[in-house]
């Protein structure tokens, strides 16, 4: 990306960019169902098609979602928060995020040693007689490029899947050596080499992670030694960066699917694409067509019993036909799509609290 950024032409860079795009999330089956019902009730949930607008200017950038926007510095190395809807905004140093991401470690460390020590049995605990089981996880990431092409916001975008599989085997104490099942991140992904922001959004994140990396520092080798002590994890995402940074271009739509594999099977990519699609063309059917009769609470209630009427059915079916092989189940997909791209001076004014608005001090250090 920061070669890339260093070919293109630098007057884009200086004249900063405005992304306009929509977010979208949503859990997926029996999940979905009750997440969806937890947000009629005011308790967060799926978050369907959320607009999203993305300033960019030099090493500024602010983002902004419904009631609030969060701006970046990297040159000054300050975090700002607003909270459009209170007039209100907070602001904070990467050195003091870092600093009460260091405290807190630490609290968390000394709560932790207080709990150990009152838990602390008066008589030594029997040794366990459950045989030791090893877990071993393999990890397999894939490329493909089908072949599909498509104008989104207006420039050429190819599709790319990157496939990132998560094999568990489980090897009992003096035992065989058995499957456990997959996780498989799916990422599917419309890549521009047209769109203007690559370069821009490239000179923002060297300078970033420029800043950042002094600032968290103390952090990053934490993660290192998380990583050292678990080879695993650090194989496979190293695995999958390395297929990312061969993906020229800027992703102008990208949906992530997080998949369940039962043991002894393998993922299905047309499976995950298509099932996916039907049940947001129902949700989405669905609540067009809610306009509860007897009030809203009376309208949940009924689709809560529903609800609970066609799990118990699933339930049933799956009693009666036991010998059906399980599927996979994606749980959980993350949408981010691009509507507009639009080159050209931003506002200074944007990248600082607006006038009129109320400093709040956040206690960013654990209390005592």
């Amino acid at each position: 990306m920061v070669v890339a950024a260093a070919a293109l032409p630098t007057p884009l860079l200086s004249q900063g960019l405005t992304v306009q795009s929509v977010v979208d999330v949503r859990f997926q089956g029996a999940l979905g169902t009750i997440v969806n019902m937890a947000a009629r009730f005011g308790g967060g949930g799926n978050q369907h098609d959320v607009a999203t607008t993305t300033y960019l200017s030099g090493h500024k950038m602010r983002t902004e979602s419904g009631n609030t926007a969060t701006i970046i510095d990297a040159d000054a190395g300050r975090f700002t928060t607003i909270d459009n809807k209170a007039k209100t905004y907070s602001s904070f140093t990467f050195d003091e995020m870092a600093e009460a991401m260091t405290k807190a470690q630490e609290s968390a460390k000394a709560q932790a040693a207080k709990d150990a020590a009152k838990q602390k049995p008066s008589s030594p605990p029997a040794a366990s007689k459950d045989p030791k089981t090893d877990i071993n996880v393999k990890y397999k990431v894939e490329t493909d490029r089908p072949g599909d092409h498509e104008k989104i916001a207006g420039y050429n975008a190819e599709r790319i899947f990157l496939t990132i599989t998560m094999e568990a085997e489980a090897t009992p104490e003096n035992g065989k050596t058995e499957q456990a099942g997959s996780l498989v991140l799916l990422m599917d992904q419309w890549i521009s080499k047209d769109a203007p922001q690559s370069a821009a959004m490239a000179d923002f994140q060297k300078a970033y992670a420029q800043k950042a990396g002094q600032a968290f520092k103390a952090q990053t080798q934490s993660l290192q030694a998380a990583f050292a002590a678990e080879p695993r994890l650090k194989g496979g995402l190293e695995a999958a960066a390395k297929e990312m940074a061969k993906l020229q271009g800027t992703p102008l739509r990208s949906t992530m699917y997080f998949t369940i594999v039962p043991p002894n099977m393998q993922f299905d990519r047309k499976l995950a694409l298509n099932d996916v699609a039907a049940n947001a063309a129902k949700e989405d059917k669905a609540a067009a067509e809610d306009k509860p009769k007897g009030g809203g609470f009376g309208g949940l209630v009924g689709k809560l019993k529903q609800a609970a009427e066609d799990a118990n059915k699933q339930s049933n079916n799956k009693s009666s036909s036991s010998s059906e092989p399980p599927k996979q189940a994606t749980i959980v997909t993350m949408k981010d799509e691009v509507k507009s791209i639009t080159p050209g001076p931003v506002s200074a004014d944007l990248f600082a609290p607006p006038a009129g608005y109320r400093e709040i001090k956040r206690q960013l250090s654990p209390s005592n």
